[in-house]
């Protein structure tokens, strides 16, 4: 199978059924803390709100647009599986080949960067496709998931969220998803792009969208989708790398190291990665939060140009969660080293649109 980055030949293209009347925007419904409540004498929250509950909760919505709920599953986000997201992109696909105007997509903050990160790769649209959560479930002062809703609704339905691929939507703020990371465990400002900032914000429902992306990649998967596994391995203080040589590894079709700040690890890693290499493609990432990999800086054994020199793959801009989603869908794909290599190198800075398409 030969893979080939080049241009996008064109998004999903938009059809009529939803044209007439008030923008139409599907939401789907996956759960999580959004759609969680308090069990009655203090035994803690658990999802039990449908998608319609979440609708019902703002009856604002409607000076807005119409929005047609789809219930697809009611779990805490780190139940969520891969075929899960693909599923879930599948339908947002039916949903704008059908017309709507853009898609909400509510689910627990958990896991929402990398659901909304595989969505923003295969969804191949202009139409904006908002995911959303919240911090505090719905029984909490202060619970955040109503506004986080109204906010996701009209940035889903607004003219100047297209064409920016998929979009994190919390406390009034536009996240690309290819930015975005989770950086705080309870607070409700807990999303933010360290490369970037936000791409724009919500003030009184009205979106402003003061960042645009140079382009986005998109990758299209045969349709057998084949089963692949990513490992993700840190890079710690005294790490002697025996995760880098566990038969665990032997069932993995790639990884992603989360090596020291722009892309250096232990001397003593070295030959584990070149040997872990000649067997699966290695991407090296960072384990910080932000910030490009090195590729010219330190020169010593472990650094960035040893291990550049070794064949190893760096990620370019990607932190190290976005790195193993981008690996695992661009081996699904089928792609080799250079296409992986060129992937991450130019993939988030690209002046226009790249995709990756399986062949034969």
């Amino acid at each position: 199978m030969s893979i080939e980055v080049a241009p996008v030949r064109g998004p999903i293209a938009a059809g009529e059924e939803f044209r007439s009347g008030p923008p139409r925007i599907d939401l789907f419904a996956l759960g999580g803390t959004i759609a969680s409540v308090s069990k009655p004498g203090g035994a803690g929250a658990d999802v039990g709100l449908t998608g319609e509950d979440l609708i019902g909760a703002v009856p604002a919505l409607a000076n807005i647009a119409s929005v047609h709920v789809h219930s697809l599953r009611q779990v805490p986000s780190g139940d969520l599986t891969m075929a899960d997201v693909f599923a879930l992109a599948d339908e947002i696909a039916q949903s704008i080949a059908k017309g709507v105007r853009g898609v909400v997509v509510t689910q627990g903050t958990d896991t929402l960067e990398e659901v909304a990160f595989v969505i923003d790769l295969l969804v191949d649209s202009d139409a904006p496709i908002v995911v959303t959560g919240a911090m505090r479930n719905a029984s909490l002062p202060g619970a955040d998931g109503p506004a986080n809703v109204m906010a996701a609704v009209a940035v889903a339905a607004s003219e100047a969220a297209r064409g920016l691929g998929a979009l994190v939507v919390l406390n009034d703020e536009v996240h690309a998803a290819r930015f975005v990371r989770k950086r705080h465990a309870t607070s409700t400002a807990t999303f933010g792009s360290p490369l970037t900032g936000p791409l724009g914000q919500v003030v009184e429902n009205r979106v402003r969208i003061l960042v645009r992306p140079p382009g986005r990649l998109t990758i299209r998967l045969p349709r057998s989708r084949p089963t692949v596994k990513v490992a993700l391995v840190p890079v710690t203080l005294d790490d002697e790398g025996d995760l880098l040589s566990s038969e665990a590894l032997n069932s993995y079709q790639g990884a992603v190291v989360a090596a020291f700040g722009g892309g250096h690890v232990p001397r003593r890693l070295v030959s584990r990665l070149r040997s872990l290499s000649e067997r699966v493609p290695v991407v090296i990432a960072t384990r910080t939060f932000g910030g490009e990999m090195l590729r010219s800086t330190y020169a010593y054994p472990g650094g960035e140009m040893d291990l550049l020199a070794q064949g190893l793959i760096f990620a370019g801009a990607y932190d190290a969660l976005h790195a193993r989603i981008l690996l695992q869908l661009l081996l699904m794909a089928g792609a080799g080293r250079d296409a992986i290599a060129r992937a991450f190198d130019e993939g988030m800075t690209h002046t226009g649109h790249l995709i990756v398409e399986a062949q034969g």
